[in-house]
């Protein structure tokens, strides 16, 4: 069931009173000033039907502005009780007699005050039918005698007005148009029929290089390329003779030629229309060579490596792909330098760079012509050999390969001695997809670095078993992440020199479903190489963090608490928003937190990777060396890294009071830690001459199967949950 229309409190519909008050709005009629230019026509008026007063009226919403008048000098009254607010509810002239004698308007300000008496006025109505107003006659004497024909010459003096409204509106809406066009960076151009130019816009000049008045009535075909031309007269001969346009409504991307002959692409969107003038076509032309350049580099830079230009993982894949589905034969070898990052970390990044561009130029010059070369990352590059390969070949290139890479290379003023290991893998021998031939290539290239690097290794079913076992063993990871079979266990951290319990390391355990509970040796290496090494790093940060906020509730005192990071973790660039919203979450300060890295970790990224940490530092996160001592950190390295704690390996402690070389050495690290700022804590310790020993070196803290073994949780805060058990149990095992 239709809404009925609502009448305004002048007996208008809404829906009318809307209509006129957007078209006076779209006209730029609304409260605008009276119009000198069409004072004469409402003095013809006046002096067609011998009145004393003409006007152009046009009613608002609560007022009536006279756009023209004759004989009358105001410019607005009130709308209530006005003659033109009656005439637009109609579509005929209204012809009031005698004013004084309709009750209408017997009473108003005109006829009562102003001693009017006789009105006829024609609404002023658009082709659209809206009402705008009015053309009224008004005159201080009565009339009986204005004929029908006289109002039909009154409505016709009505049109008379509408249209000059309504082409004044066309050509204000022209000169915009016209106006946009010309400030508008793409080309406009519209033709006729025939595909003669008929506007050519300041846009279409700078594009194509032509002046308007060059091209007006000439062929558009002019800015398509010769090659093109035929079809495109055929398409508009097509068009015009009724056929559809199968061009309009969407963009295409076509080619242009400018005056100068050079072509370029763009984007155009093409209208047609028929007008007065009969067939018309619009084109809207965008030049889009910085776009196409931006996506040809994206596409390069998405398929090559950016810094040797040669193809990257992606691509490489790519190409095995295409090769195996082309013969279902390739060779692939894989290989990198032994000792590269000596360079990296004796002579910076930048080096590191230019040495892999030269290795990168030495390896194309060598290829054969149906070899395809790739870096896969860091060191690592790969080539393809298609088509089947002698193993006496395979051989004599692997061995070709690492004579190129054992070459000097001078490079920033210096000369280097490099080595490489290469892992070769065969398909349909070892693999029948690109992933499986690279990963078999991989795990024979681990295979010749582990037995010392400078060699090459082809890939056999040894190898094979491992990675069968590596990836049952990744299966059996992934679901004992989601099966909940990850935990932590907590052994405490001792001050050494009072004995009070400050902190403890959360550490991972996996309670295998048939192997028991597995300590970190036995699956960790997996896990740091697994897809899921980022998800289970942020649950060991969030589980150790509930954890010590539990503890905090349960009356335990102010502990910090240890948690190893994955290098996955700063791999991923969140490290900092992810620590500060768990510690949020887990209303703890960045205090009561230490992330602990490995040597390997540390050395194994770039100073721009590592710069979280120092971020973390900066904001009260204790960032502590673990394992200090067994890898090959250097001094400089202790001195560039945001640290606050050394933690010193346990098989340097182990053999202190036995061994004068492992005494030396912890006396050494603690030395070198304290003079740098840090603070130094012993892994290992299990009994209380080692205890002793490195309180007397001034070793800071400790930790060890003296003190306890990594507990669960609940076992943790019955041990130390009060001061109490705390000193008797630290009692019984320092005495």
């Amino acid at each position: 069931m239709p809404l009925p229309n609502i009448i305004d409190p002048h007996g208008e519909t809404a829906g009318a009173e809307r209509q006129r008050l957007e078209c006076l709005r779209r006209y730029g009629l609304d409260g605008t000033p009276g119009e000198p230019d069409l004072d004469r026509i409402v003095r013809l008026g006046a002096e067609m039907f011998g009145v004393p007063i003409c006007a152009i009226t046009l009613v608002g919403r609560d007022q009536v502005w006279l756009r023209a008048r004759f004989g009358v000098e105001i410019d607005s009254l009130q709308r209530e009780g006005s003659f033109c607010a009656e005439v637009v509810r109609g579509t005929d002239p209204m012809v009031v007699p005698d004013a004084l004698a309709d009750q209408r308007f017997a009473t108003t300000d005109l006829v009562a005050g102003a001693g009017i008496r006789f009105y006829a006025g024609a609404p002023l109505i658009t082709r659209d039918g809206v009402a705008l107003g009015s053309f009224g006659l008004l005159d201080v004497k009565p009339r009986h005698d204005f004929s029908e024909g006289q109002q039909s010459l009154l409505s016709r003096m009505a049109g008379i007005v509408v249209d000059l409204f309504e082409r004044r509106h066309a050509s204000r809406t022209a000169n915009t148009l016209i106006a946009f066009a010309d400030v508008a960076h793409q080309a406009l151009i519209t033709t006729d029929e025939e595909g003669r130019i008929t506007f050519w816009n300041h846009g279409a000049q700078a594009m194509f290089g032509y002046e308007a008045r060059e091209v007006e009535g000439r062929f558009v075909e002019l800015i398509v390329p010769e090659r093109f031309r035929a079809a495109h007269r055929e398409g508009l001969m097509r068009i015009a003779g009724g056929a559809q346009a199968r061009m309009t409504g969407r963009p295409l991307e076509v080619l242009a030629v400018r005056r100068d002959g050079s072509e370029f692409p763009a984007e155009l969107s093409l209208s047609v229309w028929n007008g007065s003038l009969g067939l018309g076509f619009g084109a809207q032309l965008q030049d889009i060579s910085d776009r196409r350049a931006r996506e040809e580099r994206l596409h390069h830079l998405a398929n090559h490596d950016e810094l040797t230009g040669l193809l990257n993982r992606n691509s490489f894949r790519a190409r095995i792909e295409a090769q195996l589905e082309s013969t279902a034969a390739a060779t692939v070898m894989v290989f990198d330098l032994d000792g590269f990052k000596d360079v990296n970390d004796g002579l910076g990044h930048a080096a590191g760079d230019t040495l892999l561009q030269a290795l990168a130029l030495r390896l194309a010059a060598s290829l054969g012509p149906d070899d395809v070369l790739a870096r896969l990352g860091g060191d690592e590059f790969a080539i393809l050999m298609p088509n089947d390969r002698d193993p006496l070949d395979i051989a004599a290139r692997a061995d070709a390969l690492l004579d190129l890479i054992g070459r000097p290379f001078s490079v920033c003023g210096h000369q280097f001695h490099l080595s490489g290991s290469v892992g070769v893998a065969l398909a349909p021998f070892h693999a029948s997809n690109a992933d499986e031939l690279v990963v078999r290539a991989d795990l024979a290239l681990f295979r010749a670095k582990n037995a010392g690097g400078r060699r090459y290794r082809l890939f056999d079913t040894g190898m094979e078993s491992q990675l069968a076992t590596n990836r049952a063993f990744q299966d059996e990871l992934r679901y004992a992440f989601t099966d909940r079979q990850l935990e932590l266990h907590f052994q405490p951290q001792v001050s050494l020199a009072d004995g009070r319990l400050i902190g403890a390391e959360a550490l991972l355990r996996w309670r295998h479903p048939t192997r028991g509970l597995l300590y970190p040796k036995a699956f960790l290496p997996v896990l740091e190489t697994h897809a899921l090494a980022f998800e289970a790093g942020c649950w060991v940060l969030d589980e150790a963090c509930r954890t010590l906020a539990a503890w905090r509730h349960a009356g335990l005192a102010p502990i910090r608490i240890g948690v190893n990071l994955f290098a996955a973790q700063l791999r991923a660039g969140t490290l900092v928003d992810v620590i500060e919203s768990t510690l949020a979450r887990h209303r703890l300060s960045p205090a009561d937190l230490e992330v602990e890295i490995t040597e390997t970790i540390a050395l194994r990224h770039d100073i721009e990777e590592l710069e979280p940490l120092r971020e973390l530092h900066a904001r009260g996160v204790s960032i502590a060396f673990d394992d200090f001592g067994t890898g090959f950190a250097s001094l400089s390295t202790l001195k560039d890294f945001p640290l606050s704690r050394l933690k010193l390996d346990r098989s340097f402690v182990e053999d202190i009071g036995l061994d004068p070389h492992s005494e030396a050495i912890v006396k050494g690290v603690v030395a070198i830690g304290h003079s740098l700022g840090l603070n130094v804590i012993a892994e290992g310790i299990e009994t209380a001459e080692q205890e002793a020993l490195l309180r007397t070196w001034r070793c800071d803290a400790g930790q060890g199967y003296h003190y306890g073994k990594a507990v669960p949780a609940a076992e943790f805060i019955a041990t130390f949950g009060t001061p109490f058990s705390l000193a008797a149990g630290l009692v019984a095992k320092i005495g």
